[in-house]
């Protein structure tokens, strides 16, 4: 990141446009006032020594110098970098009821206010604690994920009311869930193993306790066997109290059920008391007095504090330095330039007349050298650095992915597409910077065989192709590295199933490393593959040779049909009796040749359909088969997750 510490000095900047402006007015008085006094030929012989040029160069280079000077004062400041320190503390999710029945007013002014104005002044009161709320009523959700930002937290606090969820209900198990996601980490390998030793999680549930199910309570102890302390505060009176609704014009009424009859909420202080003590927490009975929340705070203080995320804020480096120290060596230079004509200039005049017949020469030399330089500039070595480093990188997040499918299960099938995704995205951060690293020079033989690498991970293997190829055909790359282009070259022509070009490729790579034992392997793969191509062509061709072949024996029976018919008629004429029963005799022995075939042919066809109506069969078994496995999975994933719970559908 760049920035500027006094951005106010960069107006300075217009100075020097006006400065340009004003040089050229006086420059144009001068020319002005020296032809007024004197002969234009005279003004030339006077000031033969006067270079307008040169003039013009020391402006420039003085107003460099001003640049560069407002520049520096100005401090620009580049870097950003990150300072992380540690911090100790807990993290706290408050599970929040926002049930109608949170509107009754046996604690003033409601029960819902109330719950809120003390939880602003228990957040005010954290001290290196990160916090979170969770929401619920008939369900749940998280209306601000765990953070340390206590303003953000109070400002979403105070906006939560009863018409954020339109199902209603207490429905405690479910938030309780919701609670446990939000504050633990994903899963993994290393995490698992530290799961069980977190003991710095608290959850918070307030509410009214209007749950009646068992499954809240066995949530609490699922969720306290993962390291997770669960305390509850209970809010209002256990005697009863209506529910209040207000319309339009603030008139106020009393909740009714479907029957007409009056609503009353009462606290549920067992079911608060259950999931507490599940939950190896403590049960808190709010009242006006008292909302409960300073017991709930020294019980958290009283628990170990561990190191929490990391804090990174950032940290700007001055760099006025340089900006400085060029003004100085600009106005250094302007000093000592005159507006007289340079020695210089007209030593490099003479040059290039002494060599203006040589410069045919020296531009074919020129041509012949470029296309054999690499790349050596900063920028591109960084820039290849970078993208080995992003290269390697993706390939640990390809190999652990391979492992945990290996594994097999759900959760390592989840895990292995997100580290695939991970991947995937650092092999195109590589081939950005492998393209950057070839911005000047095309033929970096490295950044060529890196960036078709990168290119082949995302199976681009058109693209890849072109890359290895440029490596592999350039004899001024070491062997070594031209024989692994060309091995990459065969498996990139392989994956199109060009399988002749990719045989001559390993051919090439053994050439100059014929020890490869993975190209050998490669080789007599892409051969085989190349057998079964050219026989699936053969038996394509003798299929359509034989459609062929049925169609011209058809065509010669018909002309031989109408052959016999005439001459039958020919016979006719002489003795009818004698060419009725010969015609016959032919009909039948063409009836009879006509039936072979088509019975012939009828056999082909019903051995072809029923091969075809085999393989269709086995496909759809397999996939019936994998069908029922899935949707087994998930209704046993569905049976575990909800444990056979009843959803309680209530309007308060």
């Amino acid at each position: 990141m760049f920035k500027f510490e006094h951005e106010y000095i960069l107006y300075f900047l217009l100075l020097i446009p006006i400065l340009t402006g004003l040089y050229i007015y006086l420059q144009y008085q001068r020319k002005k006032k020296l032809a007024q006094y004197s002969d234009t030929v005279l003004a030339q012989r006077l000031t033969q020594e006067d270079s307008t040029s040169m003039r013009h160069i020391k402006f420039g280079v003085f107003l460099l110098g001003l640049t560069c000077l407002i520049l520096a004062i100005a401090n620009p400041q580049v870097g950003s970098s990150l300072e992380k320190g540690k911090r100790q503390g807990i993290d706290i999710m408050i599970c929040m009821d926002i049930s109608n029945s949170m509107l009754a007013e046996d604690i003033q002014p409601n029960r819902l206010e109330a719950a809120k104005m003390a939880l602003s002044r228990f957040i005010d009161k954290l001290e290196g604690d990160r916090i979170g709320l969770v929401v619920f009523a008939g369900k749940s959700f998280v209306q601000l994920p765990i953070t340390s930002d206590y303003a953000a937290a109070k400002m979403f606090i105070n906006i939560v009311k009863p018409s954020l969820i339109n199902e209603q209900g207490t429905d405690i198990s479910d938030a309780l869930d919701l609670a446990t996601v939000s504050m633990l980490p994903e899963t993994g390998s290393e995490q698992q193993k530290q799961l069980s030793q977190l003991t710095s999680k608290v959850i918070l549930v307030v509410s009214d306790g209007e749950d009646h199910f068992q499954e809240a309570v066995e949530m609490a102890q699922e969720v306290h066997k993962l390291g997770i302390t669960i305390h509850t505060i209970g809010i209002g009176s256990t005697l009863g109290e209506p529910i209040p609704v207000r319309d339009r014009n603030g008139n106020t009424s009393f909740k009714k059920d479907s029957e007409g009859n009056t609503v009353m909420t009462r606290l549920n202080e067992e079911i608060l008391q259950d999931v507490a003590r599940a939950g190896g927490g403590t049960y808190v009975h709010a009242t006006n007095a008292n909302m409960g929340f300073e017991t709930i705070l020294d019980k958290i203080n009283a628990m170990t504090k561990v190191e929490l995320d990391e804090v990174t804020f950032t940290r700007y480096d001055s760099k006025f330095q340089i900006p400085l120290l060029l003004s100085l060596i600009f106005f250094m230079i302007e000093i000592m330039l005159f507006t007289t004509k340079s020695k210089l200039k007209q030593g490099f005049i003479k040059l290039r007349q002494l060599l203006k017949g040589k410069n045919a020469i020296v531009m074919i030399g020129l041509l012949f050298f470029i296309p054999t330089l690499q790349a050596q500039t900063k920028a591109e070595l960084s820039a290849i650095r970078k993208g080995n480093d992003q290269f390697k990188t993706a390939e640990q997040f390809r190999k652990d992915a391979m492992d945990l499918i290996a594994k097999g299960g759900e959760v390592n099938k989840r895990n292995a597409e997100e580290k695939m995704k991970k991947a995937s995205d650092n092999y195109q951060k590589a081939e950005i910077n492998y393209r950057k690293a070839m911005e000047t020079t095309r033929n970096y033989d490295k950044a060529n065989y890196n960036l078709g690498n990168s290119l082949y991970r995302q199976e681009r293997y058109e693209e890849a192709e072109k890359y290895f190829s440029n490596v592999a055909n350039d004899k001024n790359v070491s062997k070594d590295l031209r024989s692994r282009a060309y091995h990459n070259y065969g498996n990139s022509l392989l994956k199109q199933e060009k399988y002749k070009e990719s045989i001559d490729a390993y051919k090439n790579a053994l050439k100059l490393n014929p020890k490869d034992m993975n190209t050998k392997y490669n080789l007599e793969y892409a051969r085989k593959k190349m057998i079964q191509q050219q026989n699936s062509q053969q038996n394509q061709d003798q299929n359509q040779n034989g459609g062929q072949g049925q169609q011209n024996q058809d065509q010669n029976q018909n002309d031989n049909n109408k052959d016999q018919q005439g001459q039958g008629q020919s016979q006719q004429n002489q003795d009818q009796n004698k060419d009725k029963q010969n015609q016959d005799k032919n009909q039948q022995g063409q009836q009879n040749q006509d039936q072979k075939d088509k019975k012939d042919q009828q056999d082909q066809q019903q051995s072809a359909a029923n091969r075809k109506k085999q393989q269709d069969d086995r496909r759809q078994l397999d996939a019936l088969q994998q069908n029922e496995r899935n949707t087994q999975q998930k209704v046993n994933q569905q049976q575990m997750r909800s444990g056979g719970k009843n959803h309680q559908e209530k309007d308060w």
